[in-house]
């Protein structure tokens, strides 16, 4: 009797869709495509200004509520804020995605506890709201104290 082969690839877990995951960083979001840092494509840019990451953070996540009538296009980017050093975009680098009226979408990916970070979302409607957050494993449960809410993110003047 032949022995029986067991596979050592992983099961995948079977996580409900309302719950949100980290990304590896080489993987992108649904409809996300990586995109260059080309300036002037938007009309508009928000930024969350630099904020500190919990020691214990294992990642940080961005969502993006597209509350416009039409479809919009939105280009997304993470720095990290090193000190004395110029602001650098985090892997998987700039983002664009395309979300449909009422569409949300999110990215997740490896980030450092207590380091400076900032996003920033280039867009054409005001009704875009971004969120950030940082969480403590890889699976959405927000840290106290680190949620970045929509209203909180500065437009860029001029």
């Amino acid at each position: 009797m032949a022995a029986r082969r067991v596979s050592r690839k992983a099961s995948a877990r079977k996580v409900p869709s309302s719950r949100l995951l980290r990304t590896p960083a080489q993987e992108l979001p649904s409809k996300a495509v990586k995109a260059g840092l080309k300036r002037g494509a938007y009309r508009f840019t928000y930024r969350t200004g630099p904020f500190c990451l919990p020691i214990k953070t294992h990642s940080i996540d961005w969502g993006l509520l597209n509350n416009d009538t039409t479809v919009q296009r939105a280009r997304i980017t993470v720095f990290k804020c090193h000190l004395g050093a110029v602001k650098a975009a985090e892997p998987p680098g700039p983002l664009e995605v395309t979300l449909r009226p009422g569409e949300t979408t999110h990215n997740a990916n490896a980030a450092t506890g207590g380091f400076f970070y900032e996003i920033q979302v280039e867009c054409n409607s005001q009704l875009l709201f971004p969120y950030a957050s940082a969480w403590p494993g890889s699976i959405g449960d927000p840290m106290p104290g680190s949620v970045v809410k929509s209203a909180e993110f500065i437009r860029k003047l001029g």
